[in-house]
């Protein structure tokens, strides 16, 4: 367990755009950030950070909330394990107990996952530099490559034992389950459920997820043998490959910085061009790119330089991973490198500025790459010239950009001797095709709400009718109680107003928490959905503590479910009360308390007593079938009764709403 001291610490030092601005290229917007959403598919910023309030939103998919929220989500941790990335982060030393059996037993397969990984990289890389087998076979090897052993070390490189179980035997003697072994795929189990490592004899080439965390590995055989040359780990519950790319976590920073990612084929072709000084480079692994994989290079920059070794069957074979670059709206240029050469020998020849002097005087623009490649291989067979143009086209009109399309069609008009309107029109009947089939709506520029106020960083309105995030309620009065828990959190312990006692002219402060308890205990009435009794309950028992904040200490709370709804709660502008809507100016919100909190309330009151003159009624029309019933008289009365009642809620409210018109 992590004490508070050093949870209140590490949630004092961890500032939004920092810990955002590791993942997400922000922009300045007003007094606040945005940029490309990384939780769902966004083509036009629609994140916003605010330094101000500490916090992020997406405006579209309504994932945000503080750094702890975000680095949770971003990075499938659990809230300890956040704390932890952050302290890290920020310098912060963590002591903790050593966990205990039940303990361990209660940590999630993932993180356990995360952890058996975190153990086998220490593993392999302990082998390589202290294991006389490890020393001989796989240090030598990475020495031969010329790697550097402070690049050997920056990527975590390691090497498996040849032994059939050496690391499943350590791993097992360090306290690590067998089931966690198999899920992870670093063992395999044969005939006779015998455990065997599935790496072993290999060097090893730990993959990294964003944050550093290691998610998988590829492992090389250095025999001669027939057996495949590249192992890589299965998927898993921590390791899908479709999202990953080999080198993301070194080369985010240098992405931003030079605005450009350089994708090659290899490991090796991204530690050697490391060590050339060139670290905006990822590798696809050998396999196709994927749309998750380009998604995770566009949070960081939209241009892209692919490098080819110049084999022609290997180009070809790439060219559908370029269209879905063109797809997501990359801006693609290409480089084919001397023959013989791939980006790992070519960058142990070169330094970073020979390098990138060479990719800027030799690289192409996609399009034409790919339309003279194709011209090429077609020559003079009128054939294949047709096809050739209908793929060009099927490249050109999955380009977002209108403008951009226009450009590429003046272009390849030229060069491939055809008549601009028919490559337009067989465009056209291509996009219509793309657009009936995809139906996605995007956001646009000019449904994107720009933010003006440090206060909020929510759009200035929220449709009643719309299914926001907590609109979807599983107790009948939720957007009642939402609306009063929404001072709570927000303002629960500022002083509402205050009394005087006659006698003794003593002064009592009556706060926005305490009011709210006491006036619906007042009337017999209670939260009904437990969580919101849960916070409300909480705040009351913290009120008496002259340092509690209110939105602090919710928005910091160890329970998700509770800190997510404080950042829902504290990030929208506007409660779901009518009286918000119609007749309340946010700006005055925390100067009218003492109006709105009691309306609220009479709200939620007036909801009850509707709620329960609906169920006499019912029960009522269900006895008038039984004529010897003797309760309907009494129940009666208490319609009536509840009926008057109801007359002097409603005439109280519409008073109040009168003076607000």
């Amino acid at each position: 367990m992590i004490d508070q001291l050093t949870i209140d610490r590490i949630q004092n030092a961890a500032q939004i755009y920092d810990v955002v601005s590791d993942f997400v290229t922000l922009r300045k917007r007003g007094v606040n950030y945005v940029g490309l959403c990384p939780f769902h598919e966004d083509r036009t910023p629609s994140f916003y950070v605010s330094p101000a309030k500490n916090i992020c939103k997406c405006f579209s998919c309504g994932e945000g909330g503080t750094p702890v929220h975000f680095v949770m989500k971003h990075e499938q941790l659990s809230y300890a394990d956040a704390l932890k990335f952050l302290a890290k982060k920020y310098g912060i030393e963590i002591k903790e107990e050593e966990l205990t059996d039940e303990q361990k037993q209660q940590q999630s397969d993932r993180e356990s996952m995360f952890i058996l990984n975190g153990f086998a990289q220490k593993n392999f890389t302990s082998n390589l530099f202290e294991h006389v087998e490890g020393k001989s076979v796989g240090l030598s090897y990475f020495k031969e490559r010329g790697f550097r052993e402070d690049i050997i070390e920056k990527f975590q490189l390691g090497y498996s034992l040849e032994a059939k179980d050496a690391f499943i035997r350590q791993a097992l003697n360090a306290g690590y389950k067998q089931v966690f072994l198999e899920k992870t795929g670093l063992a395999i189990v044969g005939e006779n459920n015998f455990l065997s490592d599935r790496f072993r004899g290999r060097v090893m080439f730990p993959v990294h997820s964003l944050s550093g965390k290691v998610v998988a590995f590829g492992g090389r055989i250095l025999k001669k043998d027939k057996i495949a040359k590249y192992i890589n780990s299965p998927e898993s519950e921590i390791y899908h490959k479709s999202n990953e790319l080999y080198g993301i976590f070194f080369a985010r920073q240098a992405m931003v910085k030079h605005d450009r990612c350089y994708l090659v084929e290899g490991y090796t072709d991204v530690i050697s061009m490391h060590q050339a000084g060139i670290e905006n480079v990822v590798a696809s692994s050998g396999t196709a790119l994927t749309h998750g994989q380009i998604r995770l290079i566009r949070r960081f920059t939209h241009n892209i330089t692919v490098l080819y070794d110049g084999d022609a069957a290997g180009i070809k074979a790439a060219l559908r991973g370029i269209d879905l670059l063109l797809e997501e709206g990359m801006n693609v240029k290409v480089v084919l490198l001397p023959d013989g050469e791939d980006p790992d020998s070519f960058a142990r020849k070169q330094n970073a500025a020979s390098f990138t002097q060479y990719i800027n005087d030799n690289e192409s623009d996609f399009i034409r790459f790919k339309t003279k490649l194709l011209l090429d291989e077609a020559g003079e067979d009128p054939i294949k010239k047709a096809a050739l143009i209908t793929d060009v086209v099927s490249s050109i009109a999955i380009i977002p950009e209108e403008i951009i399309r226009s450009v590429y069609v003046k272009e390849c008009s030229q060069m491939l001797e055809t008549d601009e309107k028919i490559l337009l029109n067989e465009i056209s009947k291509k996009r219509k095709t793309i657009l009936e089939q995809k139906r996605v709506i995007t956001p646009t520029p000019d449904n994107q709400t720009s933010i003006n106020s440090t206060e909020n960083i929510l759009p200035p309105a929220i449709n009643e009718k719309e299914d926001t995030s907590h609109a979807i309620h599983k107790y009948p009065f939720d957007s009642y109680e939402l609306a009063i828990l929404r001072y709570v959190i927000r303002f629960g312990e500022r002083i509402l107003y205050s009394t005087e006692n006659e006698e003794n002219k003593e002064i009592h402060h009556i706060k926005v928490v305490e009011y709210v308890a006491d006036d619906l205990r007042s009337d017999d009435l209670d939260f009904l959905n437990p969580l919101h009794k849960r916070i409300l309950d909480e705040a009351l028992a913290k009120s008496a503590d002259e340092t509690f904040v209110a939105e602090t200490y919710f928005l910091r709370h160890p329970d998700h479910e509770i800190s997510q709804l404080a950042f829902k709660l504290t990030s929208d502008k506007y409660t779901l009360s009518k009286y918000h809507y119609k007749y309340k100016k946010p700006e005055e919100e925390s100067e009218r308390l003492i109006e709105i909190v009691p309306y609220d309330i009479m709200l939620l009151k007036e909801a009850s007593l509707r709620k329960q003159i609906s169920d006499i009624n019912h029960t009522i029309k269900k006895l008038q079938d039984q004529p010897d019933s003797n309760e309907i008289p009494e129940l009666m009365k208490q319609l009536v009764h509840l009926k008057e009642t109801q007359k002097i809620f409603s005439k109280q409210l519409g008073e109040r709403i009168v003076l607000k018109i």
